[in-house]
């Protein structure tokens, strides 16, 4: 009888022991959400866990009570053990606030779509890059975009600084970490977020220091591993376009980092922006600037971007083009043909969302820029129908700029 017992209470013991450990390997380390498709109809929704299998997501349109099971996709995590679960949903409404519960996460998210149209509703984005010299920078700055409440979140390169390598696998981890629990609002909404690449992405930094290098999917996985396999998009090549309905196209560039500037990628912009010449509004994203706040003006890819890309975003209605890699803040004049002109376009950057600031070209003596400073700071853009403004920010929450003069925006 009293074998009976102990062996009873030690099989219980188990029970609950292999519980636990199975609740560990399903426990969700870190979540992601971007875009894929159309954002006024789908969502991408990524968690990263040890579960070897696939795991469960509960989705739900708020204001419902049932929940709907989506069982995830599993994909490797470069050089970890952890396991990318990636779920997909489409057909959803535009304008519209989303549930959702990540395996072994007790809370409930929600993120929400976006408009069908500008006609009677705004956007609000946050957009910098250059984001994590330290995770507490990068948090820093992740509470002032938090508490101005964006729609979602772009960043033009240079996420992690993990350089494509396995020894500093434990960046992307803090990366990530510093997202799941400071790129959410208060009240649990999660801001998706769209990435381009920069130097830090890659090994070397450019696919030209990679020998032997091909413009090949599997040739951009290697040299480009964690950016390939942890974001969903842009995915391969590295550079895409998204288009909210008919009235916003985020074009995502790669700046030499796993493509060239010339060549196929041209090809594809200049087709992209001619397919969206009707868009409402038509924003180039990429990392290295064409119009530096810091580096040498003549510098071989700022040049390259200059030469090649701006002449084609001239033929065509864009207004504002963002640009990182500099470690500053900047805003230009607007810019045609190479000169001041306010038909053209405004070049706003440069990349200091989470790093050491640098010093930057005398503004009185550079005759592109407008405004520049050396200090951490992100911009914040609101469009509402066929008008855009935006206001830039320090990591305090100081307003550094402001355009035009009068914003729409208001906290």
């Amino acid at each position: 009888m009293r074998f009976n017992k102990h062996f009873w209470i030690a099989t219980i013991a188990l029970v609950f022991a292999l519980s636990a450990i199975a609740h560990a390997q399903q426990a969700t380390h870190a979540f992601y959400l971007t875009w894929t498709e159309d954002p006024t109809s789908s969502i991408s929704i990524d968690w990263h866990s040890d579960a070897t299998s696939s795991t469960t997501l509960k989705f739900r349109r708020k204001g419902t009570e049932a929940w709907r099971d989506f069982e995830s996709t599993v994909l490797p995590y470069p050089f970890s053990e952890r396991k990318v679960h990636r779920v997909g949903i489409g057909g959803l409404s535009p304008a519209t606030t989303y549930e959702l519960m990540f395996p072994g996460l007790e809370a409930v998210y929600h993120f929400h779509t976006m408009p069908a149209d500008l006609n009677t509703a705004s956007i609000k984005i946050a957009i910098g890059g250059d984001t994590m010299h330290r995770k507490e920078w990068f948090e820093q700055t992740n509470g002032i975009v938090t508490s101005y409440d964006p729609d979602f979140v772009i960043i033009g390169g240079d996420m992690a600084y993990e350089n494509g390598v396995a020894e500093n696998l434990q960046r992307i981890y803090d990366w990530f970490d510093a997202y799941t629990k400071t790129l959410v609002t208060a009240d649990n909404r999660i801001l998706p977020c769209i990435v381009a690449a920069g130097n830090h992405e890659v090994v070397g930094g450019y696919y030209s220091r990679n020998p032997g290098y091909e413009q090949t999917n599997s040739f951009r996985n290697r040299i480009a591993p964690y950016f390939y396999s942890l974001f969903p998009f842009p995915g391969q090549p590295g550079y895409n376009v998204l288009d909210f309905g008919k009235y916003l196209s985020l074009v995502i560039l790669d700046t030499e980092h796993s493509n060239p500037v010339e060549g196929v990628q041209t090809d594809w912009l200049k087709q992209t922006l001619e397919e969206r010449k009707d868009f409402l509004h038509v924003l180039p994203i990429y990392h290295v600037p064409a119009f530096p706040s810091v580096r040498d003006f003549n510098g071989t890819t700022q040049t390259l971007v200059r030469d090649t890309w701006v002449p084609i975003f001239e033929q065509y209605p864009i207004r504002l083009a963002f640009e990182n890699h500099d470690h500053a803040y900047k805003r230009t004049f607007p810019i045609r043909n190479g000169k001041i002109d306010q038909t053209g376009i405004t070049y706003v950057g440069d990349g200091s969302w989470g790093t050491e600031p640098r010093p930057i070209h005398s503004v009185e003596d550079t005759w592109y820029l407008k405004v520049a400073q050396s200090v951490n700071a992100f911009t914040f853009l609101t469009i509402e129908g066929s008008q855009y403004s935006l206001i830039s920010l320090d990591w305090e929450g100081n307003v550094i700029d402001s355009y035009p003069q009068n914003p729409l925006i208001g906290k």
